[in-house]
């Protein structure tokens, strides 16, 4: 294991990547990004040996944003994904919901004795490892912060221009607080005094850095004054919690807390459908005449999931109205629609509709594994 953030190991690589790579085993590199000759290396390898499983190369930045020129290993390389840990993962849920929702065509009837406070818990505490591994939120929040600077005032300049220091990093926080609605460049450049375009690029660039994630809106032939702007999500509500110094009770009972919940089903649904082996479409709705819905699930034969994400503890058929809509337009196509809510019971509020805990997400676990 070579770990090129020890700057020590870093500089050997640099000087010799050859003797630092040899090992007749699997070789892990990680932050693989600060000396982009490995990957050079790598090809020259594997186009001579040949062979799957010899090199694995992990780092915070994509690969996307490595400078120009760089081997890009296409055709050698396949690409995962690894975010943070899911909630069904951190709390060892035996089932992951998501599948059990797409295979059963409905929701089990599940029931929980967690709070409201106690999701808020699960949504501040996000799925960063090494964050979940501190014992106070006073720890959890200065790692939090550290990863954010590190991420953003480091890692990225050593490989792109980036001509407003600190500019991503306000960007991110801007965003947190904006977290599942609808951002405009115009906004985000007022805010922090730098041109439209380049508000645009530095979104991409939070992108590239895993920090954010953007859902399209979805017009697929249901309404023509249907929406195309994206909604951009927070990508870890524990970072952003945590960089936004916002605890758990805070969000219960602030109104941020509804947009933190939506963002955290978000990542916990997309971050669920890595183990699938489906290629889900996410998006969201939203229409001119006020009709929304937080997430479409569109699957590879046209088949519609639809949730709606409510910070309540109560809800009725009145909460389910967009998804009826959808319903109503879609027909078979829409196999079901779900809103997660943070009470305790699962209900059925209209056909092929249901009100489920959110907590069935992660199994309903109150304690980590």
């Amino acid at each position: 294991m070579l770990d090129l953030d020890d700057d020590s190991v870093l500089q050997l690589v640099r000087e010799d990547v050859r003797s630092a790579l040899a090992s007749p085993g699997l070789v892990a590199i990680d932050e693989f990004h600060r000396a982009p000759e490995v990957l050079s290396f790598v090809k020259r390898v594997v186009d001579r040996e040949g062979g799957a499983g010899r090199f694995l190369l992990a780092g915070s930045v994509s690969s996307f944003l490595l400078p120009p020129g760089t081997e890009t290993l296409a055709g050698r390389a396949q690409r995962l994904s690894l975010m943070p840990l899911a909630a069904a993962e951190t709390f060892a849920a035996k089932q992951r919901w998501l599948t059990e929702l797409l295979s059963g065509g409905e929701p089990r009837n599940f029931r929980t004795a967690l709070e409201r406070s106690d999701v808020f818990e699960v949504v501040a505490a996000g799925g960063y490892p090494a964050a979940l591994r501190r014992t106070t939120a006073a720890q959890r929040t200065r790692w939090f912060a550290s990863y954010l600077a590190t991420v953003t005032d480091r890692d990225l300049p050593d490989l792109i221009d980036i001509r407003h220091p600190g500019a991503l990093s306000r960007l991110y926080r801007l965003i947190a607080q904006r977290t599942s609605a609808t951002v405009v460049n115009t906004e985000l450049s007022r805010s922090l005094d730098i041109t439209q375009p380049t508000a645009s690029s530095y979104r991409r660039l939070l992108e590239r850095l895993y920090l954010t994630t953007e859902l399209p809106g979805w017009t697929v032939g249901i309404s023509a004054k249907a929406g195309h702007r994206a909604k951009v999500h927070v990508s870890d509500t524990g970072l952003a919690a945590g960089v936004l110094s916002l605890s758990p009770q805070r969000l219960a009972t602030a109104a941020i807390g509804g947009a933190f919940l939506e963002s955290f089903v978000v990542s916990e649904l997309t971050r669920q459908a890595t183990t699938i082996d489906e290629a889900l479409t996410f998006a969201h709705f939203r229409d001119r005449s006020g009709i929304e819905v937080d997430v479409i699930i569109e699957r590879p034969d046209g088949g519609v999931v639809a949730l709606e994400v409510k910070s309540a503890r109560s809800v009725s058929s009145r909460d389910a109205s967009g998804l009826i809509f959808l319903r109503d337009r879609l027909g078979e196509r829409f196999q079901c629609g779900i809103v997660l809510h943070t009470g305790p019971l699962t209900a059925r509020l209209s056909e092929r509709v249901w009100a489920v805990p959110v907590a069935a997400l992660w199994g309903g676990a109150s304690k980590p594994a």
